[in-house]
């Protein structure tokens, strides 16, 4: 009878699991924000002001939750583009994938792309954008994020009015948490420029957070498996 039980057991076991497994196809749905005003919950804003023209923003803000990347590891410059007698939300800096020499480190080419990597699952991102030259070919700008398997959850687009002012803002709310944020322009050097970039969502409010996938599959299959011993042991 206990290894009649045991059997019972498992295949209770395994069999919440397969039903539980679907949860890890479910999709995100991603709300485009068209202004910080769309964000529903307390969120963190980089402005970089409070850094030096110049200065190398990759890990600069580690301590508040975000890392800048480009995808060939080269360094991002925070820059003063109010010396640069160009526009931004909040004046004087930005960030931008730009070329040049910054502490030391040579940057052969532009970058179209930014990565930003979250220490803590993220609900909403946005940020204002622009770019460093008034020419044409700059039209779009799009922004794509990533779950904690950097898998894609979705994405947004906007046009962009191609000037070089960073005053456009672009944004997006996601149902599951994201842990990457990517921002790629079209159009050949067509640097990133950002200001104003603000990440958060959810958290002790409980608004935005859902239960992770692997998780709750877990939650699910021991308590009908639980269920199911306590049927088969019962007298």
């Amino acid at each position: 009878m206990k290894s009649q039980s045991r059997s019972l057991f498992a295949v209770c076991f395994l069999g919440a699991l397969a039903c539980a497994a679907p949860m890890h196809l479910a999709s995100a749905t991603i709300t485009p924000l068209l202004s910080p005003a769309d964000f529903l919950y307390p969120v963190t804003t980089i402005d970089f002001d409070s850094a030096a023209d110049r200065d190398i923003a990759n890990t600069l803000y580690s301590g508040e939750g975000i890392v800048f990347s480009r995808d060939d590891g080269y360094a991002i410059p925070i820059m003063d583009w109010s010396a640069l007698a160009r526009t931004t939300t909040s004046a004087p800096n930005v960030i931008a994938t730009i070329l040049g020499t910054f502490e030391g480190q040579h940057v052969p080419y532009w970058s179209t792309h930014l990565n930003m990597v979250f220490a803590e699952p993220t609900y909403e991102f946005g940020a204002f954008f622009g770019n460093d030259q008034g020419w044409g070919g700059y039209t779009q700008s799009t922004l794509y994020v990533f779950d904690v398997n950097d898998a894609l959850l979705g994405s947004v687009t906007m046009d962009a009015n191609e000037n070089t002012s960073v005053d456009q803002f672009i944004g997006v709310r996601s149902t599951v948490a994201f842990y990457r944020a990517r921002i790629e322009n079209n159009g050949t050097d067509m640097a990133v420029v950002l200001d104003n970039v603000s990440f958060g969502g959810g958290g002790d409010d409980g608004g935005a957070i859902v239960p992770e996938p692997f998780t709750a599959a877990l939650l699910g299959a021991g308590l009908l498996g639980m269920a199911c011993r306590r049927r088969f042991m019962a007298p």
